[in-house]
């Protein structure tokens, strides 16, 4: 796929600039010990990359690291086969999100002890409340992603549409339908340009929590009472991650639900299955996609493009988070894993890991190294992250909370009745989180 592709022409073409070695090697035979052994866990093409693990092997001559790959979409039940066992990895990479996950079953080692000094006042606060658990830093984060509505200038152009480029101009949902009514073309069945392109992720089809949980969420507001049903919209679930009734499936959230639905099944701007690089082909006027696609864009602009805020309904909001590191708990040689996954996520390493991934630091400290985002159109994602980011739904049961909510999502963009369906998730999802 020509995104794909673009991303890993990306990382390349960065690895090849990086130093051999970030440090002045040692000699390995002042290993009193002999040199550690450390495995990993990650899904295919992930971070760290090898000439980042080959710098800090140098660096660090007494340890060696060697990963296993997975598919993505294998990575999670093979943590969980993995973590029972008496030989766990020492390293995983793994999806943000799921960092409470792992540190409520015991699987995740706590790094307080090992970050350092000022790390709490330098990490993206969404990046802190993502990986603490009960008080302790589990992941010290490794980048942060968050979304935008790409859009075709060409397209927009003969169109006559002009995306607003700062977030206090932001479309709200219903003006950024009326702009993918008035770009999409062909006939309405069977489009040739249709207004909002499908997702490149999974399989193409809506549902993703990461995406279209926005559009619910942003139904809400923050500052509304606690107790209104205002509120409890934007938090989606209750602050002890223990209940969704009335969370989920709030009036506010059922009405946003129904735009969502009619994007697909009424007005007919956005298709129900993937299109293969649909954007890219000229094939979809906007897209929802995150900085990486940006940044290859800009290495590689195939077609004329821009970005404009996130839409929204009452309160703007983008979710956090991304690929993380963390050290196991099982772990033989826990100071070393958990000296390799700080190291990772900090300093140089984690500066030429962003370069070559293309999306936005954890680090405050590192904002200056990527200069890229300090300019439209990739500072929209800077500008959304700080400002309106916030984690998926914080829970010890993310995974099930996101499987059972993207399957409602999906459902409900596909055609479902959106209260019934997400009632369904909520009955469902319920005794789940009480365990």
């Amino acid at each position: 796929m020509k995104i794909q592709t673009m991303l890993l022409a990306l990382s390349l073409t960065s690895a090849l600039t990086f130093p051999a070695a970030v440090a002045e090697a040692q000699d390995a035979t002042s290993c009193k010990t002999g040199i550690v052994q450390l495995t990993g866990l990650r899904s295919q093409g992930n971070a760290p990359y090898a000439n980042v693990i080959e710098a800090w092997q140098k660096a660090n001559p007494c340890a060696k690291v060697e990963f296993t790959e997975v598919p993505f979409s294998q990575l999670a039940d093979k943590i969980s086969v993995l973590a029972a066992s008496d030989n766990p990895p020492d390293v995983l990479v793994y999806d943000g999100p799921n960092t409470q996950s792992y540190a409520a079953a015991g699987i995740l080692l706590a790094l307080d002890p090992y970050l350092p000094a000022g790390f709490k006042d330098d990490v993206l606060p969404a990046t802190l409340a993502e990986h603490s658990y009960q008080g302790k830093v589990y992941s010290p984060g490794m980048e942060q992603t968050t979304i935008g509505l790409y859009y075709n200038k060409t397209l927009t152009d003969a169109a006559g549409i002009t995306p607003p480029p700062t977030l206090a101009t932001a479309w709200t949902w219903s003006q950024a339908i009326e702009a993918f009514k008035k770009c999409q073309q062909g006939p309405a069945d069977n489009p040739t340009v249709w207004g909002l392109g499908p997702t490149r992720f999974g399989n193409g089809q809506p549902g993703i929590v990461y995406r279209d949980l926005l559009f619910q969420r942003s139904a809400g507001d923050p500052k509304a009472d606690p107790k209104s049903s205002l509120y409890k919209t934007y938090w989606a679930q209750s602050p002890d991650a223990k209940e969704v009734d009335g969370w989920l499936n709030t009036p506010e959230a059922i009405a946003a639900l129904k735009i969502y639905s009619d994007i697909f099944n009424v007005y007919k701007v956005a298709p129900k299955t993937g299109i293969p690089n649909a954007f890219i082909d000229g094939k979809a006027c906007f897209y929802i996609d995150t900085p990486a696609v940006g940044n290859a864009l800009l290495k590689d602009p195939k077609i004329q493009w821009g970005i404009t805020p996130f839409p929204y309904f009452k309160t703007p909001i983008v979710h956090t988070g991304s690929t993380t590191l963390g050290a196991t708990q099982k772990s033989k040689h826990p100071e070393v894993a958990a000296k390799f996954v700080v190291d990772m996520s900090s300093g140089e390493y984690l500066t030429e890991i962003l370069r070559q991934r293309g999306n936005l630091p954890t680090l405050r400290s590192l904002n200056a190294k990527f200069p890229v985002f300090e300019q439209y159109p990739m500072k929209l994602f800077r500008d959304q992250l700080e400002q309106w980011g916030q984690p998926r739904p914080p829970s010890p049961k993310f995974a099930e909370y996101d499987k059972l909510v993207s399957d409602a999502l999906k459902d409900i963009a596909l055609g479902s009745d959106p209260k019934e369906r997400m009632d369904a998730a909520v009955r469902r999802l319920g005794p789940i989180l009480r365990r």
